[in-house]
């Protein structure tokens, strides 16, 4: 090796020289003098090449140091400084590698000095969540409590780990506090669905009981067991709406055709037929008179059933006119009955506007009733009109006469709907 040589690169002579033609790096720490390459070209150009790749390193140790001191979570650089040892120990290049190794040990230091404070900060915070968990584990406020535990097993989630040697009994701790109270509210619920799916049973039971009352006839002397049926109802206990609406709406519709069934069934011996007739066509005659949202479907349909009880009265003129009568205002009933619940759609804040404005509401509603009325009419005379025109009323046509007679019921019924309507707004 050449003088000049050691003039350019002072540091060969102290951490590397080249001996029968090779290169090599002077051992340090345990580490042996290590052969680095053959020189090529000249000692000048080979020495150079692995300074230069010393530079590269130290550069590269550099940037390490740089991301560290950046970097939020600093621990993440503990096993990158491991695998630099390691790299470093086996390196191609000509420097002072002591440097370099103190400098990862400083770092490293540095590095695990900032884990040990944050360490104690992780601790201190899921000692905090810890004590709050613990705190609500006996909570009954299970929605509250529910979302304050969702909370805080986040916050436990995005701290990280305290010290080693406490740091798994704190979870351990913390998971104990969670799976308490979530079995208690498991447990809870587990009870309510039992208690609740009782008390549908029973309500079903109920039902039950007033439907097969009701298939057998409207007994008198069933009416104080109906009343036992109606005080158990209102005992049975609460339910959510959705699971007992069906249920309430079936019962009530079964103790109304019950006392309606009562309310109308008078013996024949103390009445004739055509005097209970005359009664309930009284009763439903007044029903007109009600305000349409106070229509009892429900009502006028037993009434009904129970004038198809009393039969045709044969031998009686006056039967026949009853028939007609009865029929015409159970028709009336049942247009007014759905007009108040179409304009009802259309209009939910119907009942706060005056009486007139409702009436014009309900007007418009029904003309546009009456117009399809008309319509469908009309399809139904030009599809059957042979039929229609021939008056052919042999047992194969009965169906067409009636069902065209029962199209001009109805919009005669409306059409006496559509005139008290007009009353209400002229008077």
């Amino acid at each position: 090796m050449s003088e000049s040589t050691i003039k350019e690169y002072p540091e060969i002579s102290e951490f590397g020289y080249i001996k029968d033609g090779k290169v090599y790096l002077k051992g340090y720490f345990e580490f042996k003098d290590r052969e680095l390459g053959v020189v090529r070209e000249s000692d000048e150009e080979s020495m150079r090449y692995f300074v230069n790749r010393y530079e590269m390193v130290k550069k590269k140790l550099e940037d390490v140091k740089n991301s560290v001191v950046e970097a939020e979570n600093k621990g993440s650089y503990l096993m990158k400084l491991i695998h630099m040892r390691t790299y470093l120990a086996q390196y191609n290049g000509l420097g002072d590698f002591i440097v370099l190794f103190n400098e990862i040990n400083e770092l490293e230091d540095e590095i695990n000095a900032y884990i040990e404070k944050n360490r104690e900060k992780n601790y201190e915070i899921k000692t905090a969540l810890l004590e709050e968990a613990n705190s609500l584990k006996g909570s009954t406020d299970w929605k509250n409590a529910s979302n304050k535990f969702k909370e805080l097993k986040l916050k436990w989630i995005k701290t990280g780990s305290a010290h080693k040697e406490v740091d798994d009994r704190l979870t351990d701790d913390f998971n104990n506090a969670l799976d308490y109270f979530f079995q208690r509210r498991k447990s809870f619920f587990d009870e309510q669905t039992k208690i609740q799916n009782e008390r549908f049973m029973r309500y079903r039971k109920l039902v039950y009981q007033i439907e097969n009352i009701n298939k057998a006839g409207s007994d008198p002397e069933k009416k104080q067991f109906v009343k036992n049926l109606q005080r158990e109802w209102k005992n049975v206990g609460n339910l959510p709406i959705k699971k007992i609406k069906r249920l309430q709406i079936t019962f009530k519709k079964e103790l109304d055709k019950y006392f309606n069934s009562l309310k109308y069934s008078v013996s024949i011996r103390d009445k004739s037929a055509i005097e209970i007739k005359r009664d309930l066509l009284n009763g439903v005659s007044d029903m007109l008179k009600m305000d349409g949202s106070k229509v009892n479907i429900n009502e006028i349909k037993q009434v009904q059933d129970n004038w198809k009880k009393l039969g045709k009265q044969t031998n009686h003129q006056e039967d026949k006119e009853l028939n007609l009568r009865f029929r015409i205002v159970c028709n009336e009933l049942f247009e007014t009955y759905f007009l108040e619940k179409s304009t009802k759609y259309f209009h939910p804040d119907i009942y706060k506007r005056s009486l007139p404005d409702q009436a014009r509401l309900r007007i418009v509603v029904l003309k546009e009733s009456i117009k399809k009325d008309e319509q469908e009419l009309e399809d139904f005379q030009k599809k059957h009109a042979f039929v229609l025109a021939q008056g052919m009323r042999s047992s194969s046509n009965m169906n067409i006469f009636q069902q065209r007679n029962n199209f001009v019921n109805k919009l005669k019924t409306k059409g006496r709907i559509l005139e008290k309507l007009e009353q209400v707004i002229q008077s």
